[in-house]
C-alpha cells in the first residue's frame, strides 16, 4: 500500500523500516497529483485530520496513529467512509505512570521551591517543609492502562486508591486495588487527583471552577491527558485563590502554543507535553502502531 508519513520526526525510524520491509511504499511530502493515491496515512500527534483534510485523500482506506489517542481526526468523517484506524494503545503508559509519580513526589515534597531557595543562595525554609505519600488517597479520573500501572508502582508507597471509571465495574478495579466511587466522592476525598482519559465530547471541559471548589484546599492536581480536559481560566482562578493547593500540567489546548497566563501561576508545575516523552515510548507507539496495522491486513 501507498503511505503517507505526515509527522516523519515524530515516527520512529524503525516504524518506518518495518512498513518498507513489508513491501510498503512510504512517501514523506505531497504532491498534488498524490494524493488521490494515498491509501494510508501516519501521523501522530500534530497533525489535524479534520473533515477538509480528510477529503483530500480520496482513496484512504486506513490510519495509523502513534498512541492511543484519536482526538486529532474527524471521527464522524471517518465512520462514514468507513476508513480504519489503527493505534498503539497502552503503548506510553509506562512512560506516563512513572512521570506521574515523579511529579507527585516533586511536588508533595516541595522540591521545586526548596531548590529555587537553594539556587538564590538561601537555606530550606520551614514554612515549606515537604509530606509524604504514605497514607495519602490518590483519586484516578479513569483507569486504563496508565492508572493500572500507576496503581502497581505506587503500592510499596502504601498509598490509598479511589478510582472514577464509567467503563469498568468495581470488581474489576477492586482486583487492581482501586475503589470504585463517584466523581463526586473522589473530588472531596483524594489528596491527589490525577486525570487518564481520553477527550470526548463528554469529557471535554469536565474539570472547571464547580469541580475545584469541590476538592480539599491542599489536594495536588495532576493533568497529562489532555488539555481541553480542563478548563485553563478556571485552574488559574482556583491556585491563585488558593481553591486548590498545587497542580501540574503536562498538556494544553493548542499546543505548542500555551496560555501565557499560566506562566506567572506560582504553584502551578509546567512541563511540554513529556510524560511520554522517552526513547522507550517514542519507538513503542510507532511500532506498535505499524505492527498492529501490518496484522490487520
Amino acid at each position: 500500500m501507498l503511505i503517507y508519513v505526515a509527522e516523519k520526526n515524530e515516527i520512529h525510524p524503525s516504524a518506518i523500516k518495518l512498513l518498507k520491509d513489508n513491501g510498503h511504499r512510504l512517501l514523506f511530502s505531497l504532491k498534488n497529483e498524490n494524493y488521490k493515491n494515498i491509501e494510508v496515512i501516519f501521523i501522530r500527534t500534530y497533525t489535524k485530520l479534520d473533515k477538509k483534510l480528510l477529503n483530500s485523500f480520496v482513496n484512504l482506506k486506513y490510519i495509523l496513529r502513534a498512541g492511543a489517542g484519536i482526538d486529532n481526526i474527524d471521527i464522524q468523517e471517518v465512520q462514514r467512509r468507513n476508513i480504519k484506524i489503527i493505534t498503539s494503545p497502552g503503548s506510553n503508559a509506562n512512560s506516563v505512570a512513572e512521570f506521574v509519580v515523579g511529579i507527585m513526589i516533586f511536588l508533595i515534597k516541595n522540591i521545586n521551591e526548596q531548590s529555587a531557595r537553594l539556587h538564590k543562595g538561601e537555606w530550606r525554609d520551614k514554612s515549606l517543609m515537604g509530606d509524604d505519600l504514605n497514607g495519602k488517597v490518590l483519586g484516578l479520573v479513569g483507569c486504563g492502562a496508565v492508572g493500572k500501572l500507576l496503581v502497581k508502582k505506587l503500592h510499596g508507597f502504601e498509598v490509598n486508591f479511589l478510582g472514577y471509571d464509567p467503563y469498568l465495574d468495581d470488581v474489576t478495579l477492586k482486583d487492581f486495588g482501586i475503589e470504585k466511587v463517584s466523581l463526586q466522592n473522589l473530588l472531596k476525598k483524594s489528596d491527589i487527583i490525577s486525570l487518564h482519559l481520553p477527550l470526548t465530547p463528554e469529557t471535554a471541559n469536565m474539570f472547571a471552577l464547580k469541580e475545584f471548589k469541590k476538592m480539599k484546599k491542599n489536594v495536588i492536581f495532576i493533568n497529562t491527558s489532555r488539555g481541553k480536559l480542563v478548563n485553563d481560566k478556571d485552574l488559574i482562578y482556583a491556585l491563585n485563590k488558593k481553591i486548590i493547593a498545587k497542580a501540574a500540567v503536562d498538556v494544553f489546548e493548542s499546543e505548542p502554543i500555551i496560555n501565557k497566563k499560566f506562566l506567572s501561576v506560582k504553584n502551578l508545575f509546567l512541563t511540554p507535553h513529556i510524560a511520554a516523552f522517552t526513547t522507550n515510548s517514542n519507538l513503542e507507539m510507532s511500532l506498535r502502531a505499524a505492527q498492529n496495522f501490518i496484522s490487520s491486513l
